[in-house]
């Protein structure tokens, strides 16, 4: 079965895209994506999960625990692919895209993307742009991939990744489900995937300042049918990545994430996210 909270975060950039701030991200594929069935169906979810809030439940649920992760990540991992390609012919790897629009919102012919995640997710993916008849351009490669069993590069390799080529991976909503030492893992598969150099962009809730947010954010995620890990704590997360021969070249926490994205209109940073860029 497809991935639910991949579909909650469509539904929150799919709320968001019909408002009339978009300063921090607008995703205007996504309600389309989603379809108004699923967008509905995903919404009686959320009216479940705080009934004692009644009409307000989709606002509250958006507003104070997916827009400020999901917002924030995507703008993050585009800027940075954008910036990137200003220079020539990149690779973008995306994983866990679930149900991701970028492929089809990018028009920079730079950019050759590979959309990384569980087969069954993935076969809901391309059901829905075969029934919205969108096309899939010769730069978007799907590849079915289980980030506990599978080697990543050799399945990136068989699907068309050019070694060669500057590459940036985004890991974003992941780590939330992996234990650290498959996280590591994954870190250490991606040090090898490129010769060029290699960006990774990922974000993961810090360990030492969990909140009733996050307690909340768990029971959301547990009754979509998933189960979040573990969280970090920062000084792990450094190490995993010096060990495997990453700089840190951007860190934000929540003070960091309110001041770039949040000033305005009326979110707020979650409080224990933290993002983070590293380059090798």
């Amino acid at each position: 079965m497809e991935s639910l909270t991949a579909k909650l975060c469509a539904f929150a950039r799919a709320w968001h895209s019909s408002q009339s701030n978009h300063a921090v991200f607008n995703d205007f594929l996504a309600l389309d994506f989603m379809g108004q069935e699923e967008y509905e169906n995903v919404s009686n979810f959320i009216l479940k999960q705080f009934p004692e809030e009644s009409e307000n439940s989709v606002e509250l649920f958006n507003r104070k625990y997916f827009l400020p992760i999901v917002l924030s990540r995507s703008r993050f991992a585009e800027d940075r692919v954008k910036l990137l390609a200003q220079s020539g012919k990149i690779q973008y790897v995306i994983c866990g895209a679930g149900v991701d629009t970028f492929s089809f919102r990018n028009r920079d012919p730079n950019v050759e993307i590979f959309e990384l995640d569980l087969l069954q997710t993935q076969s809901y993916k391309k059901k829905r742009i075969s029934k919205l008849q969108w096309n899939v351009t010769k730069n978007v490669h799907f590849v079915a991939v289980d980030f506990n069993k599978d080697h990543i590069v050799d399945k990136l390799v068989e699907n068309g990744f050019d070694r060669n080529k500057p590459t940036i991976v985004s890991i974003l909503g992941v780590s939330y489900y992996l234990p650290l030492r498959i996280f590591a893992e994954t870190i250490r598969q991606f040090s090898e995937i490129a010769t060029t150099g290699i960006s990774i962009v990922f974000d993961y809730l810090q360990k030492d300042l969990l909140s009733d947010s996050v307690q909340k954010l768990r029971k959301i995620v547990a009754d979509c049918g998933e189960t979040m890990a573990d969280s970090y704590r920062d000084q792990e997360v450094f190490e995993v990545l010096e060990r495997y021969g990453f700089k840190v070249d951007e860190f934000l926490g929540q003070n960091a994430l309110q001041q770039r994205y949040f000033q305005k209109g009326n979110l707020k940073a979650f409080d224990s996210v933290r993002l983070i860029a590293a380059i090798k």
